[in-house]
């Protein structure tokens, strides 16, 4: 896979790039330390993917915003199918629903110290590029609390069905860490969507993530 990174600080980003180049299946295109240079070239970079630092010092976006959030939106109008992966050091779940639900497939938030375990960006990255949302694991496990469980109506297996789902897990995943059969987490992920009010029948919004999208407004609320 192709991809980009931005990120400031000089150290991080040069480490990142390094590891991910040496597990052999990430080239790893270009490295930026502002917006405004990632966005100039992006388009000729022919790129899968892109990882974003969250907060960036150092430059701004055309829109007149700063950091990875505005940089991600501005690279979905030039390239709609490149995926995003943003970094930061904030376990924020309201950040992914700051972006339209019909464009926040293919977008991940994870955080600065899971890129300690290279496999988990190099899985962040697969999880975009196939058009996925993803939520930091430890961000997503907020929700399994009785006082989440009583706030939203949702019983206990369903809060943590949604919090696998909303991490990236796959329906296999999912029933191999709850332990019971795929057919059940189906059952459960479809029960999760009607009392969502999902609509499926929408060609331009993934039901999928958009229960994960509904689940880190709940974390957020």
């Amino acid at each position: 896979m192709r991809i980009a990174i931005l990120e400031d600080e000089t150290f991080f980003r040069n480490l990142l790039a390094d590891a991910l180049i040496q597990t052999g299946t990430v080239d790893v295109v270009a490295t930026f330390e502002e917006p405004t240079a990632l966005l100039e070239q992006v388009s000729s970079l022919h790129l899968d993917a892109v990882i974003l630092d969250l907060v960036t010092s150092i430059g701004q976006a055309p829109n007149g915003l700063g950091g990875g959030l505005a940089a991600g939106l501005e690279i979905r109008q030039m390239l709609p199918n490149c995926g995003i992966v943003l970094l930061s050091n904030y376990a924020d779940a309201a950040v992914l629903t700051q972006v339209p639900l019909d464009q926040v497939g293919g977008w991940a938030y994870i955080l600065k110290r899971r890129t300690d375990d290279v496999a988990a960006v190099v899985a962040a990255l697969n999880t975009v590029i196939a058009g996925d949302t993803m939520l930091d694991p430890s961000i997503a496990e907020q929700g399994n609390t009785v006082d989440v469980w009583n706030s939203t109506g949702f019983t206990a297996h369903q809060i943590r069905v949604l919090s696998l789902l909303a991490s990236g897990a796959s329906n296999t995943e999912i029933s191999a860490q709850l332990k019971v059969s795929v057919k059940s987490v189906e059952h459960s992920i479809t029960t999760i969507n009607n009392a969502l009010k999902i609509d499926s029948s929408n060609p331009k919004l993934n039901p999928r993530v958009s229960a994960a999208i509904a689940y880190m407004k709940m974390l957020s609320a």
